[in-house]
C-alpha cells in the first residue's frame, strides 16, 4: 500500500505546492468495517461483495469475549443502510455512518443554527467568502495510523466534489482545494459562497482515510465500489460488521483523539459517565416488533414509531419519553411542475388549500406540527406571511381558475404505515373538492427509479426530507432549476429564472443583510407558485429505556446519533 506521504511525493511534480508531513505508519488497512427517512427497506443493490470479503480484519477471541460483555446500545431502525460510502449516501440511513466518520465541522447540541468545530477548530472567510480558510485539528488519527491532515482534507473533499455515484452537484461551488499548511486548507469557491462552513458539516463531506483512498482510486468512481463495503474514518467508534439489509455493529475505539484533547465544544466531549462501548442497529421492519422490544429491554431506541405507538410503549416500567423542538426532518408533497395538471399554478395552489396540515400534523402523526411554508422552523430568515392552511373555499376557488379537467391524479411515497395514513388522508381532502387521485406506498428503489425522470414522475410525490445543512441555502436548493433529479432533489422539477438569478446571488453573498433580503423574496416566489406542499415538520420525540440517559437533540437526526456521549445503567 502506498502512503499518502508517498503519494504526495508524487503529485509534487505537477508544480503544485506541497507541504512536508510526519511521517506515519502504513500499518494494516482495517476493513468493513453509507433522504428518505422511510421505514421501507431502501432496496439498492450492489454488484460487490457482502462486507469484509476485502482486507476484513480478523477478530480474536479474547477482542470477543470483551465485546460480549460490553455496555451496549441497541437502536431500531426498519430502513438498512443500504452501503457504507459516505460521500454517495442519500437517504435516512446515513445515521449510523456518523459514528464511524468526522466531519470538518459539527452544529452544537440541539442547536441547528450555531456551528461548532469537527476536526477543524477555525474557520474564516476571506475576499468576500470566494474563500474559505479552515485550520485543522492536530493529533488525530485513522484507524491504520494515517494522520489526519491538510492531504487528507483535501482529498476527502475534492472526492466529494467529484464522485459521480454521490450528490456531488452540493458542492459545484467548490473550485479548488489547497493545502496552505500542515494543518491548514484554503476552499477556493466558484464565486464567493457564505453558506461554506454550514455545507461542511454534512455528512457527505466526512473525511476517509487517504492512504486508503489512494490505494484504491480508480478513474471513474474513485474507489466507490470499494468504500461501499468497507469504512475507513477518525470517528469515536470502529465498524466491527455489517451485514447488508441486516444489522450494523460498532465498538468504541480506545485511545480515540476525543479522550486525549482537552476544551472540546459539547458537540465533540465525551462526558466522564459516557460507557457505550458498542453500539448496534438492528433492523427491525415491523413497529409492533419495535414497541415489544422496546418493552421488554432488547432495545434501548426505536428510531420509527408513530406517536400512537410511543404513547402506548411509554406506559410500560422502564420506558420514558424524551421530546426535543422541531427538527428539521419535514414530510413534503412534491407536485410536477413541468407536466398538466400540476404545471397549472392555479391547481397547485387547490391542492395545496385543501390539505389539512393541523389535522395531519396533530391529530394523524401526533408527533408534528403544521408546516406551509418554503423554510422549516429552525433555519433562518423565515416568512410565514402566507402560509398555507386548511381553506376548502380559496381551494375550490383556485380549482375553478385552473385547467384541471377531471383527470386522476398519480400519487406515489414510499412504503410504510405513516405514509400510508398520511396519503389516504389526503385523498380524502383532494376528493372533498373534486380531485381524484389514486395513492399507492411503493418500496424506495421502485420510488427512486421513478422520481429520477420527468417521464416517469408521479403528479404527487409524498417524501420525506430535510435541509442538507441548516443554512437558507439548504432549503432553497431543492427550489434550484439546475438541482433536478438524478444531479439533485428538486424532484418538483420547478423552473423559475427569477428564483435561480436570486439564488445563486444570495448563496454567493457575505453579507447576511444582503442574504437575508434575497431569501425572502425568494420564499415570496415559492408561495405565490407553491410547487410543494409543505406538509408538515417533525418533532423530535423518542421512547427510549430509562437506563439511557445523556441523550441530546440532534438537528435532523440523520448525520449521526452521538452515542459516544451517552451513559447506561447497568
Amino acid at each position: 500500500m502506498v502512503s499518502h506521504n508517498e503519494k504526495r511525493l508524487q503529485e509534487s511534480s505537477d508544480g503544485s505546492r506541497r507541504w512536508f508531513l510526519k511521517t506515519v505508519g502504513a500499518g494494516t488497512t482495517v476493513a468493513l468495517a453509507g433522504c428518505t427517512g422511510s421505514d421501507e427497506p431502501s432496496g439498492e443493490s450492489t454488484d460487490s461483495e457482502p462486507a469484509g470479503t476485502d482486507d476484513q480484519q480478523n477478530v480474536d477471541d479474547a477482542d470477543s469475549e470483551m465485546q460480549s460483555d460490553a455496555v451496549t446500545y441497541v437502536n431500531a431502525k426498519t430502513q438498512p443502510l443500504a452501503h457504507l460510502d459516505p460521500h454517495a449516501i442519500n437517504d435516512g440511513t446515513m445515521v449510523q455512518l456518523g459514528l464511524v466518520y468526522d466531519q470538518l465541522l459539527d452544529y452544537a447540541q440541539g442547536d441547528p443554527t450555531t456551528i461548532r468545530p469537527g476536526l477543524a477548530t477555525d474557520w474564516e472567510s476571506q475576499n468576500g467568502g470566494e474563500e474559505w480558510v479552515l485550520t485543522l485539528r492536530e493529533n488525530v488519527t485513522f484507524d491504520d495510523g494515517t494522520q489526519f491532515d491538510a492531504y487528507a482534507a483535501r482529498r476527502s473533499l475534492e472526492r466529494a466534489k467529484n464522485l459521480t455515484a454521490g450528490q456531488s452537484k452540493p458542492y459545484d461551488w467548490i473550485d479548488s482545494v489547497e493545502e496552505t499548511g500542515d494543518y491548514e486548507i484554503t476552499v477556493h469557491c466558484d464565486g464567493a459562497f457564505g453558506p461554506a462552513p454550514a455545507a461542511l458539516t454534512f455528512i457527505t463531506t466526512s473525511v476517509i482515510n487517504p492512504t486508503v483512498m489512494d490505494e484504491h482510486q480508480d478513474d471513474d468512481k474513485l474507489g466507490h465500489e470499494y468504500f461501499q463495503q468497507n469504512v475507513h474514518g477518525t470517528g469515536p467508534f470502529k465498524l466491527e460488521s455489517w451485514d447488508k439489509g441486516n444489522d450494523f455493529v460498532a465498538t468504541r475505539k480506545e485511545g480515540h483523539w476525543r479522550d486525549e484533547a482537552s476544551d472540546l465544544p459539547d458537540n465533540l466531549a465525551i462526558p466522564d459517565d459516557a460507557n457505550i462501548e458498542e453500539y448496534r442497529n438492528n433492523i427491525v421492519r415491523e413497529q409492533l416488533t419495535q414497541k415489544q422490544q422496546l418493552a421488554q429491554g432488547d432495545i434501548d431506541l426505536p428510531r420509527d414509531l408513530t406517536w400512537t405507538n410511543i404513547q402506548e410503549v411509554v406506559q410500560e416500567d422502564g420506558v420514558e419519553l424524551y421530546e426535543g423542538p422541531p427538527d428539521l426532518y419535514n414530510k413534503y408533497v412534491f407536485m410536477m411542475c413541468q407536466r398538466e395538471p400540476t404545471s397549472d399554478v392555479q391547481f397547485r395552489k387547490a391542492l395545496a388549500y385543501a390539505a389539512d396540515y393541523e389535522g395531519i400534523a396533530k391529530e394523524l402523526v401526533g408527533t408534528a406540527i403544521p408546516w406551509g411554508t418554503p423554510w422549516p422552523e429552525g433555519i433562518w430568515p423565515r416568512v410565514t406571511d402566507g402560509q398555507y392552511q386548511r381553506n376548502l373555499e380559496k381551494a375550490k376557488q383556485h380549482l375553478e381558475q385552473s385547467a384541471y379537467s377531471g383527470e386522476e391524479l398519480t400519487f406515489r411515497s414510499i412504503k410504510g404505515p405513516e405514509n400510508d395514513k398520511v396519503g389516504e388522508a389526503l385523498v380524502a381532502n383532494f376528493k372533498e373538492i373534486g380531485v381524484t387521485v389514486d395513492h399507492e406506498d411503493i418500496p424506495w428503489a421502485d420510488l427512486y427509479e421513478q422520481l429520477t425522470s420527468a417521464e416517469t414522475m408521479p403528479d404527487l410525490l409524498m417524501y420525506n426530507g430535510w435541509p442538507d445543512y441548516a443554512d437558507p441555502n439548504g432549503p432553497a436548493i431543492r427550489y434550484w432549476g439546475e438541482y433536478w433529479p438524478a444531479d439533485g432533489w428538486n424532484t418538483a422539477y420547478y423552473q423559475n429564472d427569477e428564483y435561480d438569478e436570486m439564488f445563486i446571488e444570495a448563496r454567493s453573498s457575505g453579507d447576511r443583510k444582503q442574504r437575508e433580503k434575497l431569501y425572502k423574496q425568494m420564499q415570496e416566489i415559492l408561495l405565490d407558485e407553491v410547487p410543494i406542499i409543505w406538509l408538515f415538520q417533525n418533532k423530535w420525540v423518542r421512547a427510549h429505556r430509562a437506563e439511557i440517559s445523556n441523550l441530546t437533540y440532534t438537528p435532523g437526526d440523520n448525520n449521526y446519533v452521538p452515542v459516544h456521549q451517552f451513559h447506561k445503567d447497568t
